[in-house]
């Protein structure tokens, strides 16, 4: 098996493209057994859109941004919840990667996010050859910025997870970087040279949109003349996701000063607020669960019911596999400074936990619900931007927390200037903000925190700092001679 020349993101270039878009049954009309010609694919600007529409519809299955991505392993990883049930996710919980069930996940993250590189890696090598006049107005450089974004933040995600923080290892072997479509292998590069290239695509991603996304130019789009690919910006890799996606992978690289930069100006842009309190402090069905108006970039996930169902929240017949523990909630949200804050009114129920101590977040509440909240996963969101220049500009650290905490119903004023306490804030609102997003294993992992807040009180416990590397799948080391 070993002198096979091949690896999985290339067995990926063989089958994906095909398979991606016999899953986009709603974008494509599929010969069958998907043979599909490239120049009836993309010998129309339409062809493009529909090819990258199944790009973002794979970005949403449980393996991706549907789940594992989210409040799957990455929260399990962050150690977010004090129950994730038996099997499967209890030996991530517990850092035994190398269990055949935990390492079943992160192979399925690692291919079909390859899949999905590779499907943009197709779509961009067509573009070079397409005739630009195809094109109407400015959409040849949408689309290509929008793959070209996408592309290098699934790099950047991969990187997070299975190679060392660049705190840690810069120099030290992590992912390859797959630019082209093709069978032949494509060598690793170090945490530091994949950083460069997420940032360097990312910078590309947005020069490209800056003059052409309408949601940075004002351009009019209507339904007649663009069929309405165009009119919500927020559920594609807009601009603004492009500098969001910056901010977080400088700040990674520690270059605060572009961090801080990219973060101001999606902040300063105006195009995003912050969600009002009468959004919230709503009925069931109308509460806005995801902070709509604060959302950069989000993905409809037409399955996230089915998805969620039993994991995070449930009806009579489940009882939700990942649960909080009531003292931990108080420890989440002490009555000394949180007690108005709404995320721990409105979003928390011990419905179908299995006990009334136990409790689950009820903010990918699905059932039930207003039509226009549902099937929303966010990608960034505004309180992110503020929480990057809280690390960036430690001097006023503690006002842009302030400025997320007090926007959550809170009147706190942060007095400390101890290293320590105001670390240990900017994590607590990772933790109340953004749960179910994903976002506090990189957070814990960026900085190489030895601890992290967990168990029945959700206090500090001491952690394996071995365990922010997931391991690469064993057929990727043995085939594509990673080992």
């Amino acid at each position: 098996m070993k002198t096979k020349n091949i690896s999985i993101n290339s067995i990926a270039l063989v089958l994906l493209f095909t398979c991606c878009l016999t899953s986009c049954d709603d974008f494509l009309d599929v010969k069958p057994k998907s043979q599909i010609e490239s120049t009836e694919l993309f010998g129309s600007e339409a062809g493009f859109k529909d090819a990258l529409n199944g790009v973002y519809i794979k970005l949403t299955s449980s393996s991706l941004y549907g789940q594992e991505l989210k409040y799957g392993t990455l929260d399990i990883l962050g150690k977010l919840y004090y129950s994730v049930g038996s099997g499967n996710y209890s030996y991530i919980n517990s850092g035994s990667y190398n269990n055949s069930g935990a390492a079943g996940i992160g192979n399925a993250i690692w291919s079909n996010a390859y899949n999905a590189i590779a499907s943009l890696n197709a779509l961009m090598a067509e573009m070079e050859n397409a005739d630009p006049k195809m094109f109407a107005q400015d959409n040849y450089n949408v689309i290509k910025g929008e793959a070209l974004g996408l592309r290098a933040f699934l790099h950047f995600d991969l990187l997070r997870l299975f190679a060392p923080s660049y705190l840690v290892g810069p120099d030290e072997p992590a992912i390859p970087y797959v630019t082209e479509y093709t069978y032949t292998v494509t060598p690793s590069s170090t945490v530091s040279q994949i950083l460069e290239k997420v940032i360097a695509e990312l910078e590309q991603a947005a020069s490209l949109l800056k003059t052409s996304d309408p949601i940075a130019t004002g351009r009019a789009i209507t339904s007649d003349d663009d069929d309405g690919y165009l009119l919500d910006r927020v559920f594609h890799f807009n601009y603004y996701a492009a500098v969001a996606a910056l901010a977080e992978a400088y700040l990674w690289k520690n270059d605060y000063t572009n961090a801080a930069r990219c973060a101001n100006e999606v902040i300063n842009s105006g195009k995003f607020s912050w969600t009002p309190v009468d959004n919230i402090a709503t009925n069931e069905a109308d509460r806005d669960r995801t902070f709509i108006p604060e959302q950069i970039f989000a993905l409809q996930i037409d399955n996230l019911d089915d998805y969620v169902l039993g994991r995070v929240y449930g009806t009579m017949q489940y009882n939700v596999t990942f649960k909080f523990y009531s003292t931990g909630l108080t420890t989440m949200f002490p009555t000394a400074t949180n007690a108005t804050d709404w995320r721990r009114t409105y979003f928390f129920s011990n419905e179908n936990c299995g006990g009334s101590y136990y409790y689950t977040s009820t903010k990918l509440w699905q059932e039930g619900m207003t039509t226009s909240k549902v099937k929303r996963m966010p990608m960034f969101r505004l309180p992110e931007m503020y929480l990057i220049l809280a690390e960036c500009d430690v001097p006023h650290s503690a006002q842009y927390v302030e400025e997320v905490s007090n926007h959550r119903g809170n009147n706190i004023k942060i007095t400390s200037t101890d290293e320590g306490a105001l670390n240990d804030a900017i994590t607590m609102e990772y933790v109340r903000e953004f749960m179910h997003e994903g976002k506090l294993f990189f957070r814990y992992k960026r900085i190489n925190s030895p601890q992290m807040f967990t168990g029945y009180y959700f206090r500090k416990a001491n952690y394996n700092t071995a365990n922010y590397v997931l391991p690469l799948p064993n057929e990727e080391k043995q085939f594509g001679n990673r080992e």
